[in-house]
């Protein structure tokens, strides 16, 4: 995507969208609805032109090119699968439209249906299949044509909850057995960070910031990617003195140590502090002096299967969320009650100091963190 912008009349859908996808990967595009991640995969595939930029496809501008002469095939959430035919014949589709002869069709689609897992359900048509299966079916229908790229726009949305994990996994696995350039495109932060080489991540038609997924979760570029990619506490405060990366950081009505991040903030500028709740320790009795720590008000504990969510309040009254393992040494904090008494507190690695941004208000926090 060479400095790519969109615009519907006066409207900018996608702001000089500027990078580049590597032959092989697994690259998802992740953002809310409306971030302009759709409008820039119809770019990539042909179905919209750029108003400014070029598209290069392995180094060739296909800008102007249409769609059916690209070397790209899509998989979008309805499979659109042919109900007549037999899933043998719907991955052959493809190959006999480009005048393929029997043995090389016979060849490909058998190669392809082992790859998805479903040479025993040749025979059978769409109808006599389930959801997971329907997409490999579309899937295998995609890739039997070799394509330079596959592009995957929100396939798993119509599949159940425990099918859309179970099938994170196998496009992760058929991508890697392919080795074809997957870009994927979902609202989904969980899929992006289980099967990605590379996120980017998008708002209101830019793109916030591009890095693997470990990269993405502990560094995040911006306040908004730091709330739209799992958990995270986010206070506002003012950065202080700078030593290293440690800086001196004004919130919670205390002072504490913290990890500076990439953008390089003034001496008593206004900045957030990101610290993911996971970070977060709880005890009843002060800790260590090389800890950021302050102390806190439980106003709920919730059970969440694998963790427990400790909602616990300031006292400037913002919210801090601590997750927490049923079992092991905090087991006991399970027993807290709300109005009890503890203290919060992490290593100033697990932080971050982001430029100040808008972020939930503090009686709106945990309600955005449930949603998220």
């Amino acid at each position: 995507m060479d400095h790519v912008t969109k615009r519907f009349d006066d409207y900018v859908a996608v702001a000089d969208a500027h990078f580049s996808i590597g032959s092989g990967e697994f690259f998802s595009m992740l953002g809310p609805s409306g971030c302009g991640k759709t409008t820039t995969l119809r770019m990539i595939a042909g179905f919209e032109a750029p108003t400014e930029g070029a598209v290069r496809l392995q180094g060739v501008d296909v800008s102007r090119v249409p769609a059916h002469k690209r070397n790209i095939n899509t998989v979008f959430q309805h499979y659109a699968l042919f109900p007549h035919m037999t899933v043998w014949d719907n991955v052959a589709y493809g190959p006999r439209s480009a005048k393929k002869g029997a043995a090389e069709v016979r060849r490909r689609v058998d190669e392809m249906l082992e790859v998805v897992r479903l040479t025993d359900f040749a025979r059978r048509k769409p109808a006599q299949l389930s959801g997971g299966q329907q997409q490999r079916v579309a899937l295998a229908r995609a890739l039997v044509n070799y394509p330079s790229a596959l592009l995957l726009d929100e396939p798993l949305g119509a599949l159940d909850l425990k099918l859309r994990h179970v099938m994170q996994f196998e496009l992760k696995r058929i991508q890697r057995e392919v080795g074809i350039t997957f870009i994927y495109v979902t609202h989904d932060q969980e899929e992006a960070l289980t099967m990605s080489d590379r996120i980017a991540v998008m708002n209101v038609g830019s793109v916030e910031q591009i890095g693997s997924p470990a990269e993405i979760y502990e560094r995040p570029a911006s306040v908004f990617v730091a709330n739209f990619i799992g958990q995270a506490n986010l206070w506002h405060g003012h950065q202080g003195a700078v030593n290293g990366n440690r800086a001196d950081f004004s919130a919670l009505g205390t002072t504490l140590p913290a990890r500076c991040g990439a953008t390089r903030i003034e001496n008593g500028g206004r900045a957030t502090l990101m610290v993911r709740p996971e970070r977060v320790r709880v005890s009843t009795s002060p800790t260590g002096a090389d800890m950021a720590s302050t102390p806190a008000t439980v106003v709920d504990v919730t059970f969440q299967g694998p963790v427990i969510r400790l909602s616990l309040v300031a006292p400037d009254n913002s919210p801090i969320i601590a997750h927490i393992t049923p079992e092991g040494p905090e087991a006991g904090l399970s027993l807290l009650r709300p109005g009890d008494p503890v203290y919060a507190s992490w290593s100033p690695e697990a932080s971050l100091v982001l430029p100040a941004a808008d972020i939930p208000a503090a009686s709106d926090l945990d309600e955005s963190l449930v949603e998220s």
